[in-house]
């Protein structure tokens, strides 16, 4: 059955995929930013690897800037242990490859065009010493190659959820012709292990938890403006953060009522993507409410400003401004794209609240948050205000957030686990 799938990959799948991208191209500026990226990922590499030809070169693939987080601290890592290792961090997606600017990447690049001949004239010429996928963005082509070619190949972070499609019949059958040709597989935890099993049983594979814990509590030697648990009761910043269309139509104007009969509180958004739309919006929302509203740039202490309505219009400081927020509402929960970043809040000791669909790549966090009473899901507007009175109790406020701050506490080495493996 592998030779069977890869047949059906690289004869109809890819090819189709492929055309269907060229198609696309003209109208969607994402798909035609990869397209074009791709195109030149070849002559920076020959470029790359003309600089580097007696380094020891270590390959990462992610599919966009969360994934990336599942190695930042890993490749931090080895750089810091040999000065003679380069770091290639290849994207899939333009989201990832735009956003990510990390002093220890060597080369950055989008994936190259999966078809097996320009993988192996990639490989041929880079010729990594070992190749790491994160999560789940694998290509074919690129493991069936690296094994001919006699190069390592490691999947760190692997994830399959219960009702995943590969654990279904079909899926079984498709995925185990891919899992079957990575050299090591690394689940972030143990129900992730037994459902991989379920696909290649006879492949040795270890739980080594998420990196992203690491890096998530690293982050916090950067912030430089902290709220204490007094402070932000007094104040009660309520963050609302990487918010989509479909969150804000359960969030306005119910949210306005968190600031009745508290003028020392103000409510903080911050859309998923910045546009000059998502801003114009909440202005306009802010002033049908009769409520003052401010789009600040910088990062700053948010408590000062007189504002009840704080719009954030800059990337790269969300991380910071979750130690000044009282309570966080994560978006995406109601799209079909799932819940965003969680980690963040939870180093910070946030309460945590998103919508139902929380089923993509931070389910587990989100688990973990939920049962411990540290994160609150709801499918209303309704259900949102209740979880916010239910948080006016302070021991209630006090547990959840607690609790958020010793789930990531409680998970961190993943860094050092992984890096054993890769490094040997």
């Amino acid at each position: 059955m592998k030779l069977f799938w890869l047949s059906i990959y690289n004869l109809i799948l890819y090819p189709a995929f492929f055309i269907v991208a060229v198609l696309l191209c003209p109208f969607n500026h994402k798909i035609r930013a990869g397209f074009l990226g791709r195109y030149y990922s070849l002559k920076k590499l020959k470029y790359f690897k003309s600089m580097n030809s007696s380094s020891d070169i270590y390959w990462f693939h992610v599919s966009s800037f969360g994934e990336f987080q599942q190695i930042e601290s890993i490749i931090s890592s080895i750089k810091n242990s040999n000065d003679n290792v380069r770091i290639i961090v290849s994207f899939f997606s333009p989201s990832g490859y735009s956003n990510v600017n990390d002093d220890n990447i060597d080369c950055k690049i989008y994936l190259p065009f999966d078809f097996a001949w320009s993988i192996f004239r990639v490989l041929k010429l880079v010729k990594p010493k070992k190749i790491i996928f994160a999560s789940y963005d694998i290509w074919p082509n690129i493991v069936l190659i690296a094994r001919f070619l006699n190069i390592d190949t490691i999947l760190i972070s692997a994830r399959i959820h219960n009702d995943s499609f590969k654990l279904g019949r079909l899926g079984k059958s498709i995925y185990k012709a891919i899992y079957s040709l990575i050299g090591q597989i690394f689940t972030v935890n143990n129900q992730d292990l037994e459902n991989i099993k379920l696909i290649v049983p006879d492949k040795i594979i270890e739980a080594m938890g998420n990196p992203r814990f690491d890096i998530a509590l690293r982050r916090e030697s950067n912030v430089d403006v902290k709220f204490d648990i007094d402070y932000k009761l007094k104040n009660r910043l309520f963050l609302f953060a990487s918010l989509w269309p479909e969150d804000d139509s359960i969030l306005f104007p119910r949210i306005f009522d968190l600031l009745k009969n508290n003028h020392s509180a103000k409510i903080i958004l911050i859309p998923h993507e910045l546009s000059d739309r998502s801003i114009n919006y909440y202005q306009k929302q802010a002033s049908r409410n009769n409520l003052s509203s401010i789009v600040v740039e910088d990062y700053i202490d948010l408590s000062k400003l007189k504002e009840q309505i704080i719009i954030i219009n800059t990337v790269g400081i969300l991380y910071k401004l979750y130690w000044q927020a009282h309570i966080s509402y994560i978006g995406g929960g109601f799209s079909k794209n799932g819940i965003h970043n969680i980690m963040e809040p939870a180093v910070a000791s946030n309460p945590i609240i998103f919508g139902p669909n929380y089923s993509n790549g931070n389910f587990s966090e989100a688990e973990e948050l939920l049962s411990t009473s540290a994160a609150f899901t709801i499918n209303s507007d309704l259900e949102l205000i209740e979880v916010f009175e239910k948080l006016n109790d302070i021991s209630i406020y006090d547990l959840a957030s607690t609790s958020a701050r010793n789930v990531m506490e409680n998970n961190i080495g993943s860094t050092s686990k992984l890096l054993s493996k890769i490094l040997a």
